[in-house]
């Protein structure tokens, strides 16, 4: 084991981060206690300098993440901490930051806005309809029966009808969700409201007709058939939900398209969307996966 300077009872928490290998570990404060086997200080639940990155004066603590190759990048006091890998170079010189993330992101291009969709449409009824023809003439052959060459044909052939279908799914997804927001609050067309955070994350803010602000959010991440987020995965949620906290509106929207992530949320996460409503897309449309936080 590599050479540290950690004793006492963070000893568990160094070695906790020190076996990570995701960047970025989110855990909440219950989860720190049970690393530990101890209950954190009051102050831990209270001040910043508790939870900075320097190993000076009594803050002995911060030598558990500092010596994992860990910093503390933010702070929700009382529900979880994210702890970020990086150098000991930049541990020496950078502060601790709280809750630091912009709304204001890429926008997605409104020019030609009706032609682009009409366009983006068409092209996702054509993949659709070429899949369909390419099973229906295949329907009789038994693909887990034929040689390793005839496998690699048909993959390659799926591949070139469905192309990149991230980006119809995540398109799909977002006309989904206009669709909802637009019947649920009478908004005017919102697509040039929609601000891309990343390749599966959308934002969206709009004030409607009554003068209420409405913001949403929306994760289209592939869906995963695990039981649980892996740190990669907490550490998104938990950042969607400060971004939604931080903006001005009183109707939140968290939207996913996994049904997996749906229930994961409902089941592990529920108490950290406060006044964010959970909704699964498409099946809200028959109003059965609506998760009121509120």
């Amino acid at each position: 084991m590599a050479k540290h300077n950690v004793q006492g009872k963070y000893f568990p928490l160094y070695k906790y981060l020190l076996q990570q290998e995701e960047k970025h570990v989110v855990l909440t404060f219950e989860e720190i206690e049970e690393i530990i086997h101890a209950k954190l200080p009051k102050s831990a639940y209270k001040y910043q300098a508790w939870w900075g990155n320097t190993k000076s004066g009594t803050y002995v603590q911060a030598a558990a993440w500092i010596e994992a190759g860990f910093r503390v990048d933010t702070i929700q006091y009382g529900r979880c901490i994210e702890f970020v890998k990086v150098s000991k170079e930049i541990l020496t010189k950078k502060k601790n930051r709280i809750i630091r993330e912009a709304l204001i992101s890429k926008t997605i291009p409104t020019k030609d806005t009706p032609y682009r969709e009409s366009e983006s449409l068409r092209n996702i009824m054509e993949k659709l309809n070429s899949a369909q023809q390419f099973f229906e003439e295949n329907r009789y052959r038994h693909f887990s029966d034929e040689s390793l060459l005839s496998q690699f044909e048909v993959l390659c052939e799926c591949r070139r009808i469905f192309g990149k279908v991230d980006q119809a799914i995540n398109y799909m997804a977002i006309q989904l969700m206009q669709q909802y927001l637009i019947e649920k609050h009478l908004l005017k067309l919102v697509h040039s409201q929609i601000k891309k955070q990343d390749e599966f994350t959308f934002i969206f803010e709009e004030q409607a007709p009554n003068g209420e602000e409405v913001a949403a959010i929306l994760n289209t991440t592939p869906e995963t058939l695990s039981s649980e987020f892996n740190p990669s995965q907490r550490s998104i949620f938990f950042q969607d939900c400060r971004l939604l906290s931080k903006t001005k509106a009183t109707r939140r929207y968290y939207f996913v398209t996994d049904e997996y992530v749906y229930n994961i949320i409902e089941k592990k996460y529920k108490q950290f969307l406060e006044s964010i409503q959970l909704i699964l897309l498409p099946k809200v449309i028959d109003d059965k996966y609506s998760l009121h936080a509120w």
